[in-house]
């Protein structure tokens, strides 16, 4: 464990004892205070966040229930998917290790992650590597998915969606422990423990989890190892509440960035390009500190500062030397990263509104050695990015009908330093966006309508910038100077739909068109570092309806399922390989139907517990690797299917999961050189088996 690492994990426990002993002097204060107020405060930032510009039919909220049924150890894409309109791979083809996921089509770096009101997206790169932050679903409450541009919210702009993560609340979880193992398929194995103490008579709480996992990987050499710890700690007073979290992650893994050719696949469907010594080794660490109080009847705000860090390096083969032997290059990379948040909400018997603003500074050193000596660098440069953003949103009720507003100013500043030795100026590039949004619901009990419009703007990140290279030097100057070739891109999203609810069952359509102007979409090509290459296109669309439902039946059986079918076009798109220009064309890894059902059946009672089955079939039809409308250069069309049966006692539980039960041989992603298919294999079946033990109530139950 590094010494920040030890830092970021040991901090809510240092803090706790402190905190503690502050609370002895407020005890009979807080003896009075109830759970509901408690709990107000300490989601003060959340509901900043969620509340009230999004779309109702364009979310959806992933509860602590279902993520506990359903998480074995996984990245969150991989159990993410099964909401409407988003896909999910793993490089490795199974469920950890560099995974992402994409919105409608979009990539993971337009969306918006948060945890708790902190950033989570890398500014520079505008992504989260989940590979950093392994478990983090172990601590998480619930998640809401949102599609399209949504609320406002901090970091990174919503463009095709936001993640917003809430970590177990301290205010409501009662006092209790549980243990949990994972073991299965490929090497596959977990090992977890976590604790809460519930809010004590003097107000304070504190929760803590530690997590160790590994897998051998589906494809050759590309497993992982990895550990990782959360916890957080309060104290809650009569108007006001302190709360630290921290998490910490360190993960080694074994590369698989590249895909494979078809024609290797139909020998060998594990097959992995990247060659067996390329791996890595991170740490990432987050720690934040909020401060909420009660200013008065239904006024509340928060303070928030946090600091985010994480470093490593990574392998990468150059090629060949002399007498053939192979050359490897160590990128290593190291960020830190601070800011300040501070928002307000505000509830009246008609009305509700959210007030934000924050303030970051993020640096991110890169640099390049050559293997076996790594103290000489090729080159050592620097990307500063500074951000300052605020929000104001609100809702007015009339009866049945609701308006809502939200108005966003967002500014950013990049620059880029170069290395001492590369006779290249500091390259700056500064952007400054304005995004409004409106929203009119209209709520008759049974039935529901909405409709809302809202716009977004988001700057190129480095990568795009930099057309995937990790250095500006003489060689390549020419070309990716100046930095203000690559444009900022915008998205105007219209979205409208109904809820329709009954006692047994409910359903929601929503419709959507996301218009683009300058997006920067992926080529289908990759870079020596991993990282997809991306370029404007002057304009385009994702035009489409989702379709969410669910129905209980009277003998314990439950139904859910979506669907999406959705168009998709590039009016232009030039591809500077092969010098033609496509019209009209289909964006690439953008599926024009996407499905999920899943069947609950409660078996009813079996050795003093409950037996459950669940069934869940995915389809995802083909996707193009090309923005060249070559429907032949595709990912076919992939349908699976999972089982999943579980025990439940008061205090165990027992859960086999079994994945692609058919054995279909599915892929996932992956991209073309116009002559073949290069693929990102699933996993044939496989086969996970959990097991928790719980003590006392539980922060898990």
């Amino acid at each position: 464990m590094t010494r920040t690492s030890a830092l970021a994990f040991c901090l809510p426990l240092c803090v706790a004892v402190a905190l503690s002993a502050a609370a002895q002097a407020h005890a009979q204060a807080t003896r009075a205070d109830s759970t509901q107020r408690r709990d107000t405060l300490e989601s003060v930032v959340i509901r900043a966040m969620r509340a009230p510009a999004a779309s109702p039919g364009a979310r959806a909220v992933v509860t602590r229930e279902e993520l506990q049924r359903r998480n074995a150890g996984q990245d969150a894409p991989m159990i993410l998917e099964s909401t409407p309109s988003i896909t999910a791979y793993s490089e490795a083809g199974g469920f950890s290790g560099y995974s992402y996921v994409r919105f409608r089509g979009l990539d993971q770096t337009r969306l918006n992650i948060t945890l708790d009101g902190v950033p989570l997206n890398d500014p520079e790169d505008q992504v989260l590597y989940f590979s950093n932050v392994p478990d983090l679903l172990g601590s998480v409450s619930s998640v809401e998915v949102g599609r399209g541009v949504g609320a406002s919210t901090f970091g990174t702009a919503p463009f095709a969606g936001s993640l917003s993560f809430e970590s177990i609340p301290l205010a409501t979880t009662p006092r209790g422990a549980q243990a949990g193992a994972t073991g299965g398929s490929f090497g596959t194995w977990r090992a977890s423990a976590e604790g809460s103490t519930g809010v004590s008579s003097n107000g304070f709480a504190a929760y803590g989890r530690f997590s160790r996992q590994g897998t051998s990987g589906y494809r050759h050499h590309s497993g992982n190892d990895s550990w990782s710890g959360f916890g957080s700690a309060a104290w809650f007073g009569t108007r006001d509440a302190l709360k630290v979290t921290a998490m910490a992650g360190l993960s080694g893994t074994r590369l698989a960035y590249y895909a494979a050719p078809e024609s290797v696949l139909a020998v060998d469907r594990r097959a992995n390009p990247v060659t067996a010594a390329e791996g890595d080794r991170f740490h990432q660490e987050m720690v934040s500190a909020q401060y909420s109080r009660s200013l008065r009847g239904g006024l509340d705000g928060i303070l928030l500062v946090y600091r985010n860090s994480a470093a490593g390096a990574y392998d990468a083969w150059f090629g060949d030397g002399e007498a053939g032997a192979p050359v490897y290059g160590n990128f290593g990379l190291a960020h830190v990263w601070q800011g300040v948040t501070t928002a307000f909400t505000w509830t009246g018997a008609s009305w509700n509104a959210a007030l934000g603003g924050t303030a970051s500074d993020y640096h991110r050193d890169h640099s390049l050695a050559m293997r076996p000596d790594l103290s000489a660098t090729e080159y050592a440069n620097r990307g500063v990015k500074r951000e300052a953003a605020a929000f104001a949103k609100g809702t007015l009720r009339r009866g049945a009908w609701s308006v809502g507003g939200d108005l966003n100013v967002r500014y950013a500043h990049f620059l880029y330093e170069p290395s001492a030795n590369a006779g290249i100026r500091p390259q700056p590039a500064t952007w400054r966006f304005v995004n409004p949004k409106a929203g009119l619901r209209w709520d008759g009990g049974a039935v529901s309508w909405y409709a809302n419009a809202g716009r977004s703007w988001r700057e190129p990140a480095r990568t795009d910038l930099l057309a995937g290279a990790d250095d500006i030097n003489a060689k390549n100057v020419n070309e990716l100077l100046p930095l203000s070739r690559v444009h900022p891109e915008k998205v105007d999203d219209y979205e409208t739909g109904v809820v329709v609810r009954g006692a047994r069952a409910s359903i929601t359509a929503n419709v959507f068109a996301m218009e683009f102007r300058n997006e920067i979409a992926p080529i289908g090509r990759i870079a020596l570092t991993g990282a997809p290459l991306r370029k404007n296109v002057p304009s385009s669309y994702r035009r489409g309806m989702e379709l969410d439902g669910s129905i209980e039946f009277a003998h314990g059986e439950r139904l859910t399922g979506n669907a999406t079918a959705m168009t998709a076009r590039i009016s232009e798109y030039d591809d500077e390989v092969n010098g033609a220009v496509y019209r009209n064309v289909e964006p690439l890894l953008t599926p024009p139907l996407t499905a999920n059902l899943r069947w609950t059946h409660d078996a009813g009672a079996v050795a003093n517990g409950r037996l459950r089955v669940d069934l869940a079939g995915r389809h995802v039809a083909a996707m193009n690797l090309a923005n060249d409308g070559n429907g032949a250069m595709s990912v076919p069309a992939a349908s699976l299917l999972d089982a999943s049966l579980s025990w439940d006692a008061p205090a165990t539980s027992l859960r086999l999961d079994v994945y692609n039960v058919l054995d279909a041989n599915a892929y996932a992603g992956g991209y073309t050189d116009g002559h073949q298919r290069y693929l990102f294999p699933i996993a044939t079946r496989n086969m996970l088996l959990t097991v928790r033990r719980t003590l006392g109530a539980s922060a898990a139950r």
